[in-house]
This record gives structure tokens, sequence and C-alpha cells, in this order.
């Protein structure tokens, strides 16, 4: 570890391994000690990782010791899930994970949330979607997301703590599909949006997060003015090398939005 780093704040990431992680893990440790946690047994050895059940109540205790704030990317992520799959693998390891915050009286805590808690607004009449509309999922891996948002919202009321939730895009993957283009956030961005939500003291907030796209379907404002998100990059400068729709995902795309 840097030795300007050595008395930096703990940041502890759950699903410390997957992809939203791999991406923002350059940024945060430019400023923070990082602690990564996560259930999958991996051969190699990675700096700062802890292996840990994360619907154990007693493992997420653990986990969590010492923590100056918390980054919560645990789950899966499949728009395709059934609603039980979801509760076991997001919404109950929130609650877990919020229950193990509070016990070591954490102050800050970001939760990955996603486009899918509003993707019923993805429509034309809509864009670019405000954040402060209610809730409409596409898909139970979105209701997930929004029981998620109102799981931090009531942790905020009742512990005090700073909690932001990212309504996340497109994030660790090029948009290789023209439907992806309005919904990308880029690896650099997904970096620059955490850094931002970890140091911002609101009580409470839920934003999009997406890159500065042309493609204005998801609107930024609150990020960039709570957080002080700011965005670089666009996905117009891969337009060019994104295909046709796939196949069906779920509502959040409709014949409308689908290319």
């Amino acid at each position: 570890m840097d030795a300007e780093l050595s008395n930096a704040p703990l940041v502890v990431v759950t699903g410390g391994l997957g992809r939203v992680a791999t991406v923002v893990l350059p940024w945060l440790r430019k400023h923070y000690r990082v602690r990564l946690i996560d259930s999958a047994v991996r051969a190699q050895r990675t700096a700062g990782l802890v292996q840990a059940d994360l619907g154990d109540p007693e493992e997420a205790r653990d986990a969590l010791a010492g923590a100056d704030a918390v980054l919560h990317l645990a789950g899966n992520s499949s728009p395709w899930q059934t609603w039980d799959s979801v509760y076991a693998a997001n919404v109950w390891t929130t609650q877990v994970v919020l229950e193990a915050a509070a016990a070591h009286a954490v102050p800050k805590l970001v939760l990955a949330s996603s486009l899918h808690a509003l993707g019923e607004y993805n429509r034309p009449q809509y864009w670019p979607v405000d954040p402060r509309l209610d809730p409409r999922p596409c898909c139970p891996y979105g209701l997930g997301k929004v029981v998620l948002e109102a799981l931090g919202r009531t942790h905020a009321e009742r512990t005090g703590a700073s909690v932001t939730c990212l309504r996340l895009g497109l994030t660790g993957w090029p948009p290789a599909e023209r439907r992806y283009l309005g919904q990308w956030l880029s690896d650099d961005d997904a970096g620059r949006l955490m850094l931002a939500a970890l140091q911002s003291r609101e009580r409470y907030g839920a934003h999009f997060g997406v890159s500065a796209n042309t493609r204005n379907y998801w609107d930024i404002t609150s990020a960039r003015h709570e957080l002080g998100y700011r965005p670089e990059d666009d996905s117009e400068a891969l337009a060019d090398r994104a295909g046709p729709s796939s196949g069906p995902v779920c509502r959040l795309f409709d014949p409308e939005t689908s290319d």
C-alpha cells in the first residue's frame, strides 16, 4: 500500500470480483484503502480480497468491520431472473449488508441500483427520464432494485448514515447494440461516478448513472448537482460499431426503443 494511503478511509466493496468493481477499482485505490468482499472462490490471489457469504449476518458483520464506507455492488444482474432468485441474491443480501453497516455505524453507503427500477419509462414520451418519477420496474430484477432503494432510504432515516443509490446503466461493456447507446456508462465515467457518490454527504438520494450521452434518455442532472458527477464520455463515439438488437431482454425495451 502507498504510504500516503495508509491512513486513508477504508471502503468495503461487495461483489468485489464482479464486472463493476473491476472497472472502478483503479479509481477507488487512488483515494481509499479498499477491502473487496466476494463469495466466489478464485485460484489467483487478489489484494485486499476477503471471501464471505453476505447472506450470512455474522460473516457480513465481520466483513464490514472498520469500514468508513460501503460500496454495495454484490448481486445477480440478470433481467431474466425469477423473483425468488432476485430476493435471495439481491434483496436479502442488501438487508444483511445494511444491518451489518448499522452495527458498525458506517457513515456512508453507496448501493448499486439499476435503470431497470424505472425501466417502464424508457419510452420516447418520457425522454430524458426524470429520476424523481415514481418507480416503474420493467422486470423482477428491477423490482428488486426498487426494494433496495427503499431499504436504503429507511436505513438513512433510521441511522443517520448517508445513503446514495446509483441506477447504473450498461457498465463494464461496450454498447454493442444501438438500444444500449442511451444507457451506456463508460469505465472512466463509472469511476468518476463512484468517487462522487462516496464523497457525497446527502442524507439519501437515487440518481441515474450513465455517461454524457448524446442520446439523452436518462436525466443525470441530479447526479451532476447533488453528487458533483462530471461525466466526460459519450456513446455516440461508438455508434458506428453498434448493431441491431439481438433479441428480447425485458420491458426496459419495447419495439420503439429496441434500435
